[in-house]
């Protein structure tokens, strides 16, 4: 693809349909009990069940076999949902479908029933996976057609995932804000300077013996999703209009041709590569971060306020990074964020038992890149899905997202797996006492060591291992726009008006 340059003129007629600030809001805003449904999973679900008995290798392998489904069920319903039509949007039905059935599974992972087996655990693991695709997978693609517009679109990205980190500092402050209402509704004080005294003096005690316990903290988490889910979601679903495709009329791809122009798109298979790895290295660290807080830095209650400042770093850190990401490009943004992130991971190792406070200084500066680890690259690959467009005259980003979505839990499935059995491989065991760490009686040393280097380490390798793949990235935004124009003039165009059907303009509807 050659260089192209762009007039004012010409970017303008490109980007004339500009999103609103609240449209992008409420499209956005159900991200915030979607990442609160998923987030626990990693961080609470495993280990609540690793405490309960359950093997890290018998968890490490029924994750990683779950997500084998998506080989199946990813491409599925992306093609389906691309191929979907109804009055409401080829997207809306499939998340209004798929939304129930998330909030049933949640349910029934986050509270087991006693004596709860590997087989339970299987099951709804299962449920919860492909709900979550149900849900997940068309809400991406619907945001990727939203806007075409190259900043816009990272604005879009960058919104979502906000309320994503919104959700998670909601999750993580619940425990806390409970903590104070336990405390509060058991202190004796007078005034204020009093409480906050006693307190603060009493806070680790609190959090051990109720607010920073795992069982107690899903329960509270079920609650708020299965009430803010549904609320959302038809927030999104009543006022985000979904973008009405108009196609010009062109012989129907095969199969074959489709997978084809998948692989012939070099933009986007770079990102996949790119985005898996780095995915990888990520699930490695939410499998085992409650596991390191609680046996290397001996600070467990206190794995709530760590969660906290990590998400809040990512929020805070999210609007620097789409600044950077608009001066310099979203390849190099991308590129900064991960030796940013990786840097600062390298000296978790070295932090000694007992130095929480320590430990949540580099967290905030490791977590400030997080949130664009995310965000650029999903920008990205809506970028690189107008490349189809202009070569099919078609709109498919839910077989683009299916793919990306797939390859993205695929990554995180293995990623967790790895991370489980490789922390067991070395001896540890979630059930040992933290007080005894180092000792013939507790975990030894060399796999508290190996955990933290796992934990933190290796991670930040994945990610470097990622940078080749964007390190010369080709769609940059003059050609972005350059395609776009190229669509618009032959025909494919997407609308964000919900009058604007395929007849008004006399031309013929996608098949």
């Amino acid at each position: 693809m050659s260089e192209v340059t762009t007039t004012g003129a010409e970017k303008s007629a490109v980007d004339k349909n500009q999103v609103s600030e609240l449209t992008i809001v409420n499209y956005s805003a159900m991200y915030l009990p979607i990442s609160m449904a998923l987030l626990p999973v990693g961080v609470y679900v495993q280990p609540h069940y690793a405490e309960l008995g359950i093997s890290l290798y018998a968890m490490s392998v029924v994750i990683f076999l779950a997500r084998l489904s998506d080989v199946v069920t990813d491409p599925l319903i992306g093609v389906m949902s691309d191929k979907t039509k109804s009055r409401f949007g080829r997207r809306k039905p499939w998340i209004f479908v798929g939304t129930p059935l998330l909030m049933i599974s949640v349910y029934m992972l986050f509270l087991p029933p006693e004596n709860v087996g590997l087989g339970y655990f299987t099951f709804w693991t299962v449920v919860m996976y492909l709900a979550f695709t149900l849900v997940d997978l068309p809400y991406f693609a619907w945001g990727s057609e939203l806007s075409t517009n190259y900043d816009e679109r990272t604005k879009i990205t960058t919104r979502r995932e906000q309320f994503h980190f919104a959700g998670t500092v909601t999750a993580v402050g619940i425990p806390l804000l409970a903590a104070i209402a336990i405390y509060a509704s058991d202190a004796d004080f007078t005034t204020f300077a009093e409480f906050y005294g006693s307190f603060a003096a009493d806070f680790r005690a609190v959090m051990a013996s109720r607010a920073g316990n795992i069982g107690t903290i899903l329960e509270w988490l079920s609650s708020f999703i299965i009430i803010a889910l549904p609320v959302t979601v038809v927030i999104a679903l009543m006022f985000v209009p979904e973008p009405t495709q108009k196609v010009i009329p062109r012989s129907k791809p095969t199969l074959k041709a489709s997978i084809t122009v998948v692989r012939r798109n070099g933009p986007f298979i770079r990102l996949i590569v790119c985005y898996r790895v780095s995915v990888i290295g990520s699930a490695m660290t939410g499998a085992l971060s409650y596991f390191f807080v609680k046996h290397v830095i001996d600070a467990g209650e206190l794995y709530p306020i760590y969660l906290l400042v990590y998400y809040l770093a990512s929020v805070v850190g999210l609007p620097l990074w789409m600044r950077l990401s608009s001066r310099i490009g979203k390849h190099r943004a991308f590129i900064v964020a991960v030796i940013w992130f990786s840097i600062w991971a390298s000296f978790i190792p070295f932090i000694p038992a007992g130095y929480f406070e320590v430990f949540l200084i580099i967290m905030v500066f490791k977590g400030s890149a997080v949130g664009a680890l995310l965000a650029i690259p999903a920008s990205m690959a809506a970028d690189a899905v107008d490349i189809d467009s202009a070569r099919t005259g078609q709109q498919r980003a839910g077989l683009y997202f299916s793919v990306w979505g797939m390859l993205k839990k695929g990554g995180g499935a293995l990623g967790g797996a790895i991370g489980l059995a490789a922390v067991q491989f070395f001896g540890f065991d979630p059930q040992a006492d933290p007080a005894l760490g180092g000792t013939p009686l507790g975990n030894p040393s060399s796999s508290l060591i190996w955990l933290a280097v796992l934990y933190s380490i290796v991670p930040a390798g994945f990610k470097i291992i990622a940078l080749p793949f964007v390190w010369r990235y080709p769609l940059t935004e003059e050609r972005q726009v350059a395609i776009r124009q190229r669509i618009e003039r032959r025909g494919v165009a997407i609308r964000a008006g919900a009058g604007d059907s395929p007849e008004s303009a006399g031309q013929t509807a996608p098949s």
